[in-house]
């Protein structure tokens, strides 16, 4: 069993306006307090001494400002942890760009002399990049952060937003974490009234009495309803963060509740291969036989805004897990996979660029939570290519489809073996000797890296020359040597 978060989003219904000029001054107090404790933190003070200052200078209520500090050390942690990626991403970006350049070299191109100086300049902010996050990583601090973002700072230098925006924009939100001794939460505390709409109650430090509440309605979607209602009755942990967007109060509520992960067997298994514009799906039975297979395409997903794309990504999710349902399958295998921004094809890098992963995992996790559908985590090491070589002529998949079988069948517990034509030909100074060769992975590594080499040598006798379609193309070459 592991632990999921889930987040539900409800909406301020006809809040008063006295009341909203109350939350409007604690918000501003506490992004102040959020911003001074960022600060004391590089200067080295501990929690106890920051939330001393800071209920003195911003609110006189501990636990808001204990708050404040934790969510600025989660700032500055997300930070440090995201350096060395960024580091990794834009020297693999310079390495990409050196090849480009040699192979440019060598070309016939009449005016290669402007590509290469194009993409040395490109090297060149790359290799600033690296310094600039190498330098943190080697003093142990992190890049300045700018509370409402830097596009808003940059729109209010150039005067094209007020002064009174941009402060709107840096304290338009507060938080309050949960506490399973104090019913839930302690200072924003969420009741049911009735249907969807339920009160809330957010403690004012400047109210006239001790423990004095600013009071709200709150509308949650409908099919969540009942959901939340039941779990506040068992007055667990929950955390609540309320964002003021365009003048609309947002309450956004996240609990954490466990989602099964351990396979069940003797039924279906689904595979999921995530891609920047589809997700492949392939069920097998529980043998680990192919049954079928289908792609859900997400065409527009590169192209839209941020809010429309994770629109669709969710509504794809749901197409996916509806038809899990139709056919009877009630556990699903994705990847282990970290998605790196390359410096490949222009196409890619505007299909990566846009492409959250974080965002479906968090749409399938979520989705699989909601529909009872188990869901396992497993690596993901060479399952494209092992899909092509085993069952992507077999069964007329494509190379995603194929990789989503691969995992379907990882997910039962399932080894991939090497095709015994494959073996003879990688290990045959082993099998001359008679030794045992042993690892998996050692074996599909091997095959990948000839695999690889094969087609390169291909391309090397002539560019035009088409790819094979089979591995079995490429046994020929082999056996010439």
């Amino acid at each position: 069993m592991n632990d999921i978060t889930l987040t539900y989003k409800g909406i301020f219904k006809n809040p008063d306006r006295d009341e909203l000029n109350k939350l409007d001054l604690l918000m501003r107090k506490y992004q102040s307090a959020k911003r001074f404790s960022r600060e004391r933190i590089f200067d080295g003070l501990s929690r106890e001494e920051t939330t001393k200052k800071t209920r003195e200078l911003f609110l006189p209520n501990l636990r808001y400002m204990r708050d404040a500090f934790v969510e600025a050390e989660a700032n500055i942690s997300s930070q440090k942890e995201l350096l060395p990626t960024c580091v990794v991403q834009h020297k693999q970006n310079i390495t990409n760009l050196k090849e480009r350049i040699n192979k440019t070299n060598k070309s016939k191109r009449t005016n290669k002399k402007e590509i290469i100086d194009h993409l040395r300049s490109r090297i060149n902010k790359h290799q600033k990049k690296v310094n600039y996050y190498q330098h943190h990583i080697d003093n142990g601090t992190v890049p300045k952060t700018v509370d409402g973002s830097r596009r808003n700072l940059r729109l209010l230098n150039k005067g094209e937003i007020s002064k009174e925006e941009w402060r709107d924009l840096r304290t338009n939100s507060i938080t309050s974490r949960g506490d399973a001794s104090k019913k839930g939460n302690l200072n924003i505390r969420l009741s049911h009234i009735k249907n969807n709409v339920f009160g809330i109650g957010i403690i004012d430090p400047f109210g006239s009495k001790r423990g004095q509440r600013i009071h709200f309605n709150v509308e949650f979607p409908t099919k969540f309803a009942e959901y939340i209602k039941d779990y506040l009755e068992t007055e667990k942990a929950y955390f609540i963060r309320i964002i003021r967007k365009d003048g609309v109060y947002e309450v956004h509520l996240s609990i954490t509740s466990e989602v099964e992960t351990k396979s069940k067997k003797r039924t279906f298994m689904a595979g999921l291969d995530i891609n920047p514009d589809n997700l492949s799906v392939s069920i097998v039975y529980p043998n680990g036989n192919f049954r079928t297979s289908k792609v859900f395409w997400m065409h527009d997903v590169n192209t839209v805004s941020t809010n429309k794309r994770k629109h669709i990504i969710y509504q794809t999710v749901i197409e996916v897990t509806d038809w899990l349902k139709e056919n009877n399958v009630d556990q699903l295998t994705i990847e282990k996979l970290k998605f790196n921004q390359q410096n490949k094809s222009r196409r890619f890098n505007r299909m990566s660029n846009n492409f959250s992963y974080r965002s479906i995992i968090e749409a399938i996790k979520s989705t699989c939570f909601k529909k009872e559908i188990t869901l396992r985590e497993v690596g993901a090491y060479y399952s494209s290519f092992i899909g092509m070589i085993k069952y992507q002529r077999m069964f007329g998949l494509s190379i995603h489809q194929s990789a989503a079988l691969v995992l379907a069948r990882r997910g039962l517990g399932l080894n991939e073996n090497i095709p015994k034509q494959l073996m003879s030909v990688l290990f045959a100074k082993e099998a001359e000797k008679g030794q045992k060769v042993n690892g998996l992975f050692t074996h599909w590594e091997k095959a990948s890296n000839w695999y690889k080499e094969k087609i390169k040598s291909r391309y090397k006798l002539s560019p035009f020359v088409r790819k094979p379609s089979h591995w079995t193309d490429l046994l020929e070459d082999a056996f010439s040597f």
